[in-house]
């Protein structure tokens, strides 16, 4: 499981706005830039224990991680290669049209399959952050 600390801006109508900090390792990279290591903000529904200012935890699946990633980066790829395979037989030219309607193809299967899988997702869970004593460093 991957978990983010955060922090709850906000809350409308079961919808809170969450600010998530970069970790720590962040600020030292030299990617940083490229990567997004920065604060961002975003909206999860929540249930009523927790309120603006409590801080949280997101935690997601490594195994939703990975789809996603593969949902992202393999599938346009993919339909990349096979147009151009498809078509390479005829020519060049045909190859690279048929390359550019296999990426076409694929960030539209993307698109949909990115958009079924979120309406159904509870993916990414909301939980209360642990305490610390600030004495011992300790949970309690």
């Amino acid at each position: 499981m991957i978990a983010r600390t955060g922090r709850i801006l906000s809350i409308a109508d079961g919808v809170a706005t969450i600010r998530v900090e970069a970790p720590s390792a962040c600020s030292a990279c030299g990617s940083r830039n490229i990567c997004g290591g920065k604060a961002f903000e975003l909206t999860r529904p929540v249930d009523a224990h927790v309120r603006a200012g409590d801080g949280i935890t997101l935690a997601i699946e490594a195994g939703t991680l990975t789809h996603g990633a593969l949902l992202a980066y393999f599938l346009p790829a993919a339909t990349t290669l096979f147009g151009a395979l498809a078509l390479a037989h005829i020519g060049d030219l045909a190859a690279v049209a048929g390359a550019l309607s296999g990426l076409g193809l694929g960030l539209i299967l993307q698109r949909h399959l990115g958009h079924r899988s979120a309406c159904r997702s509870t993916a990414i869970a909301v939980l209360p952050a642990p305490t610390f004593s600030q004495s011992t460093g300790e949970a309690p």
